[in-house]
């Protein structure tokens, strides 16, 4: 059975199909854990909490997994087993080869769902490699393997706007359009936005002002803020972006690295727009699928900054890579130091 989506699994699990194993992850979290909890309750019913055979995937004993998915249940109909975060990459080619070999024979009273929730199984690349491929080959033909992508920026907004009515109170498509981009469209931590948001305001809008305040951006977000912060020339706010992501205990190099890539999305940009190119074409070439409003957001901004400014600046922050990795100057100062430096070269 070939990969299928989160909505065509839950359509089957309502229609009553499902499978003896399951393999679930995607950087949807929310979408691997409400489709986990469907998988269960399907099997288990209301008591799946206390009937489930819970396992942590971390340095996990595959004999006692083995062992587990041959129990035959006495009282409930299937022997459910959740596994979280195996990385497959941690197991000896030995264990991984029995594991496989179990989940072609597993038992027809026997239900195996391994979620992923904890860790990237691509590792930054398009496709599965190595070993945790092995182990998914393997269960797509012997059950289900779904990819839960990030939604996109329609999809996500129209489920924000719904959550909002349902708690009560409103947000207009732009500041719910914000809220995703805040959030890089991760469906966790827009639920857990949306909570503290909701109880914030208690039946009222939801403003843009609640949102700049209350919203914890990630780190490539208020990474592309201090970019835009940059060429507007707006120092106050650069600095306070870059003294707020060094508070928030990021690595500095972590730190240097997302800005650097926000200074490559416009770079990118306004390159294209020298030469007529539209944000489709960046979208396509640079592999932007599910980031489409970082390219609107590049193309918005570049227009405040020369291509050979940029330039200046992707060179200033090259040059503070090698420095903190090399010196042992305080690396706050360093990133100080090349945060003027940008500034300087935007006003040229």
């Amino acid at each position: 059975m070939p990969e299928i989506n989160s909505a065509d699994i839950l359509k089957r699990l309502k229609t009553g199909e499902f499978s003896n194993v399951y393999y679930i992850y995607g950087k949807d979290i929310l979408t691997v854990e409400g489709i986990t909890k469907a998988i269960l309750k399907k099997t288990l019913g209301k008591n799946h909490s206390n009937n489930c055979t819970k396992i942590e995937g971390k340095n996990i004993d595959i004999s006692n997994l083995l062992d587990i998915m041959e129990i035959n249940p006495m009282f409930t109909e299937y022997n459910v087993i959740l596994v979280n975060d195996l990385n497959a990459e941690e197991l000896s080619t030995d264990k991984l080869n029995q594991l496989t070999d179990s989940v072609e024979n597993i038992p027809d009273y026997t239900v195996l769902i391994i979620n992923i929730t904890g860790f990237d199984v691509k590792n930054g690349k398009r496709f599965l490699t190595g070993k945790n491929k092995k182990l998914v080959d393997c269960i797509v033909k012997k059950g289900m393997v779904c990819e839960c992508g990030l939604k996109t920026m329609p999809v996500m907004i129209k489920t924000i706007t719904d959550t909002v009515q349902k708690s009560g109170c409103t947000i207009s498509k732009r500041n719910a359009e914000k809220l995703a981009e805040y959030c890089l469209l991760d469906s966790m931590q827009i639920h857990n936005e949306l909570e503290k948001l909701c109880a914030y305001r208690e039946n009222e809008e939801i403003r843009m002002e609640d949102i700049d305040s209350l919203v914890s951006g990630q780190i490539e977000t208020d990474s592309f803020k201090l970019a835009k912060a940059v060429v507007s020339m707006n120092a106050g706010q650069a600095f306070f972006l870059l003294n707020d992501l060094l508070d928030k205990r990021n690595e500095p190099v972590a730190v240097l690295s997302a800005i650097s890539m926000a200074f490559l999305d416009l770079y990118r940009a306004r390159a294209a727009m020298t030469v007529d190119k539209r944000q489709n074409d960046i979208i396509n070439d640079f592999k932007y699928k599910g980031r489409e409003f970082a390219v609107n957001n590049a193309y918005r901004d570049c227009r405040k900054i020369s291509l050979e400014n940029i330039r200046s600046c992707i060179s200033i922050l090259r040059d503070t890579d090698k420095k903190l990795k090399q010196s042992s100057a305080s690396h706050k100062i360093i990133l100080e130091k090349a945060l003027t430096e940008m500034l300087i070269a935007a006003r040229r």
